[in-house]
C-alpha cells in the first residue's frame, strides 16, 4: 500500500476523532471506533496490495499508532486539564 493511500485512510479516520473530541477527551474506545468504521474496511479491501499478512498487520499497527497520536494531540488541545 502506498504511503499516500495510508495517509488518506488515517486522515479520514481522524475526522471522526475530530468530531468526537467535542464530547470529551478521546480514549481507546474512540480510537478503536475510528479504526473500525473507517480504516479497517479500507485496509481489508486493499488486502491484495500487501505482500503478505505480516505487511498487512504492520500497516494495521501503523494506522492505529497514528490514530493514537492524533487522539493525544486533540486531547492536549481541547482538554489540557484532563492530563491525557
Amino acid at each position: 500500500m502506498k504511503g499516500s493511500e495510508l495517509n488518506w485512510i488515517v486522515r479520514k479516520a481522524s475526522e471522526l476523532l475530530s468530531d468526537k473530541i467535542e464530547d470529551g477527551p478521546l480514549d481507546e474506545d474512540d480510537i478503536e471506533l475510528a479504526y473500525s468504521i473507517f480504516a479497517k474496511p479500507r485496509l481489508v479491501k486493499s488486502l491484495n496490495s500487501f505482500r503478505d499478512k505480516g505487511e498487512y498487520y504492520e500497516t494495521v499497527d501503523c494506522v492505529k499508532e497514528k490514530l493514537h497520536e492524533v487522539a493525544q494531540e486533540l486531547n492536549a488541545k481541547y482538554w489540557p486539564d484532563e492530563g491525557s
